[in-house]
């Protein structure tokens, strides 16, 4: 039985992927459809709930912005962010979506609540709503809530750090 090194392990992948490359010829050899089929490709972004406008799409006030990025600090782009309430003495918020976004390639978010659905927040006695930021994105979650005023006044700041799934 032949001792292969690393190096030789490494010097034939180089070769075997080298004369794959469609830039080598036409009769190279091209990747095969099992070799196609192993590669991973990354999990489908979370779909915006229905009935819930975008909130890069409306021009209210911000309810709350922030950075969402990986656990090494790199932005995560594209994860859905969504706001969800429910009155402030029922905890935690588990309520319905009021707000939407997706982060930028900066993981940046503004999240706006629609005029009808403000107008609808479950405010309790004091005038007080519970608010959650909830993150799914294909790199984990993150959730965070607070209680503030139903009159939005000023964003809330929420920057989180996804958790990987698993």
């Amino acid at each position: 039985m032949a001792h292969r090194t690393p190096a030789a392990v490494v010097a034939a992948v180089l070769v075997l992927a080298a004369c794959s490359d469609p830039e080598y010829g036409a009769d190279d050899p091209a990747p095969s459809a099992a070799a196609s089929a192993t590669t991973s490709s990354p999990a489908p972004a979370a779909t915006v709930p229905p009935g819930i406008t975008d909130s890069a799409q409306l021009s209210e006030p911000v309810a709350v912005r922030g950075v969402i990025t990986r656990p090494g600090g790199a932005p995560v782009v594209d994860a859905l962010v969504q706001l969800v309430t429910e009155p402030a003495d029922e905890q935690p918020a588990t309520g319905g979506a009021v707000a939407t976004a997706r982060t930028g390639a900066d993981g940046a978010y503004e999240l706006r609540i629609a005029a009808e659905l403000r107008a609808a927040l479950p405010a309790d006695d004091a005038g007080l709503v519970g608010f959650a930021v909830v993150v799914d994105s294909p790199d984990g979650a993150a959730r965070t809530s607070w209680t503030g005023p139903a009159e939005l006044t000023h964003p809330h700041s929420a920057d989180l750090e996804v958790v990987p799934d698993g």
